[in-house]
């Protein structure tokens, strides 16, 4: 009789540390998922504040203030944000002297690249450290 109680408390230590594993990286798993959404907005928030007008395109700090005020629950962020012409054919030039051959003006585009590094409720031994980041181009109207 005092086997099977013995047997009965090793499978609930056994059942619970793998349930408890389960818990976390399934909350984990949804922590990822909603800063990848919150980042991911964040990135196109900056974009379309940079592609409403030539000036706004120019203004680092504006795209920048736009990104981190759209992810402000999420924590720190990165944001790299970009402005840069380009041809129809894909070829980049310079916004100022650059023309397109049989096209005329190149194409202004603006670039948010948002990110963030996620640290996890516990720390899975073998398990790589997790960059969340996005990147939202748009064409400057």
């Amino acid at each position: 009789r005092n086997r099977r109680r013995g047997g009965a408390a090793v499978e609930l230590a056994l059942a619970g540390s793998l349930l408890l594993l389960l818990l976390f990286g399934a909350s984990d798993f949804a922590r990822v998922f909603y800063h990848a959404i919150t980042i991911s907005n964040a990135a196109g928030a900056a974009a379309f504040y940079a592609a409403q007008n030539n000036i706004k395109s120019g203004d680092a700090a504006g795209m920048t203030a736009v990104a981190r005020a759209d992810a402000a629950d999420a924590g720190t962020i990165a944001v790299t944000p970009e402005r840069f012409c380009e041809c129809p054919d894909g070829t980049r030039v310079d916004c100022l002297s650059g023309s397109c051959p049989g096209y005329g003006a190149p194409r202004l585009y603006v670039k948010a690249r948002v990110q963030q590094p996620f640290t996890r409720l516990v720390p899975y031994p073998g398990l790589p450290s997790v960059l969340v980041g996005r990147v939202a181009y748009m064409r400057v109207q």
